[in-house]
């Protein structure tokens, strides 16, 4: 029964990563349809997607930058998170275990979210113009997110588990999961992850977005620069990051406790599991320091973003 129970898992674990896709596609090429016909000829997918790429590359190296940035430096703090969450004693030895997983599984996810949120976002103010700023950005959040999701989730996976000590390396995580429970392995929280990521994109960038907005019209009133300084992007920026991490605790609790196994099942029942074992408390285990990584890491990803694509874009203006 066991073994037909988990066969039934790896099949709707596969069922929602190809509903996610295809959502991801449609979304994309309804914002991306009837205002490309009128404005040039039609084109194959190929053509339009490196077309469309090419334009949005300042989005794309920037995410990347501000990613790898903030990643690295925050680090150690997401490292003690993670072990209060799954109850351990604070130690601080090995506190960049799995750095290596979580580069490789986060770049590319800030590359896909941000860069595809940047895209979906103009796409749709594009098609209508008169929508408010935070509805735009609400639903830009969630589709960059889910574009994001599907790469990052067997990084998270493998990094959570090399940072509670279940395994001591990338390989050795890699290898045991395989071995344990195939591919599916790596998704093992997926729906856990979505449900924390999904909220906590639309709450920081929905704050990021609309603060950002009414400061910029606030300097362009006074008659100063528009373009952020290091500093108000940095203020911008962990506003959100903190407001957003500390609403969304539970959710981090409770996909930190499905991707390392502490709590099987559906869901809900992980929600029952750890509230029968742990209590209502447990839900807000690591809040400090998820604020303390969060909004620090926010505020570095802003302002490493708003710098690098206001250079690459003042050096796409001198050519």
């Amino acid at each position: 029964m066991d073994f037909l129970h988990e066969n039934d898992q790896r099949k709707q674990g596969g069922m929602i990563h190809a509903r996610v896709l295809l959502v991801l596609l449609l979304a994309l090429g309804y914002c991306n349809g009837k205002a490309a016909d009128v404005v040039k000829p039609k084109t194959g997918p190929v053509s339009s997607f490196t077309s469309l790429i090419r334009a949005n590359a300042h989005h794309l190296l920037a995410a990347a930058s501000a990613r790898a940035t903030s990643i690295t430096l925050m680090y150690p703090v997401d490292t003690i998170k993670t072990r209060l969450q799954m109850s351990q004693p604070l130690a601080l030895k090995g506190l960049f275990s799995g750095l290596t997983s979580s580069l490789i599984g986060q770049v590319p996810y800030g590359v896909l979210t941000f860069g595809s949120y940047e895209i979906y976002k103009q796409k749709i103010t594009d098609k209508f113009p008169n929508l408010p700023i935070l509805p735009a950005t609400c639903v830009s959040a969630v589709l960059g997110d889910l574009t994001g999701s599907v790469w990052l989730c067997p990084s998270e996976v493998i990094k959570q588990n090399i940072q509670g000590g279940n395994f001591k390396t990338t390989r050795s995580a890699v290898v045991n999961i395989l071995k344990k429970d195939g591919l599916t392995g790596f998704y093992r929280g997926y729906f856990g992850g979505v449900v924390r990521d999904v909220p906590f994109r639309v709450l920081s960038l929905g704050s990021y977005e609309v603060v950002k907005k009414r400061y910029v019209d606030m300097k362009e009133r006074a008659g100063k620069p528009v373009d952020l300084t290091s500093g108000e992007a940095a203020l911008v920026g962990a506003f959100a990051g903190s407001f957003a991490a500390l609403t969304t605790t539970p959710l981090d609790k409770m996909k930190t406790s499905l991707m390392t196994g502490q709590s099987q099942g559906s869901y809900l029942e992980a929600c029952r599991t750890v509230m029968e074992r742990e209590g209502p408390g447990a839900f807000f285990q690591g809040v400090v320091p998820r604020v303390g990584l969060i909004g620090p890491s926010v505020a570095i990803f802003f302002v490493v973003y708003e710098k690098t694509k206001q250079v690459i874009l003042r050096e796409q203006g001198k050519k």
